[in-house]
């Protein structure tokens, strides 16, 4: 993962509302990747198409397949995170983890994933925010997208966008 954006969200609400509006502007599955704390579940990332849609405006139901897809590729990777905190991850990330034996890269702790693509002195932060219930989103983009993609995870209040 080269070129990604990354944002974190205080909860799985507007973190699906996120996912959806990157489906929208043709953001395919597998530049998605999600991190959560294992407190969620898949069901907590569910999106009721007769509801405000997690205060994001969802459109339509055609446009519930990638989130179906990344929560349903959800792995669980126990004590990664400091404290013991097992973590669902989905996406590109994943093979990231499997690469480093989920665990053995950088004393086990997410920054060995995260830090590839978020500057060393916020990884910390990250961790925290993570531990406590915020899902952190991260796309890999291209010149085309890479402003679209921002706009929708600043338009969605995510606490902190970066792009690496």
């Amino acid at each position: 993962m080269s070129k990604v954006i990354t944002g974190l969200f205080e909860n799985s609400s507007k973190a699906s509302a996120a996912i959806h509006r990157l489906e929208a502007i043709g953001v395919k599955q597998d530049d998605i990747s999600v991190i959560a704390n294992d407190s969620y579940s898949i069901d907590d990332f569910a999106v009721d198409e007769g509801t405000k849609a997690a205060e994001g405006g969802i459109v339509g139901a055609a446009s519930t397949g990638i989130l179906a897809a990344v929560i349903a590729g959800f792995t669980t990777v126990a004590a990664v995170a400091t404290g013991g905190t097992g973590l669902l991850v989905a996406g590109p990330l994943v093979a990231a983890f499997a690469a480093g034996g989920a665990g053995a890269a950088v004393g086990g702790s997410l920054g060995a994933v995260i830090g590839a693509f978020i500057p060393e002195h916020e990884v910390k932060f990250y961790e925290d925010a993570i531990e406590k219930g915020s899902v952190l989103i991260g796309v890999q983009y291209n010149s085309d997208n890479k402003d679209k993609i921002k706009d929708i995870l600043e338009g969605i209040n995510a606490e902190k966008v970066a792009t690496a």
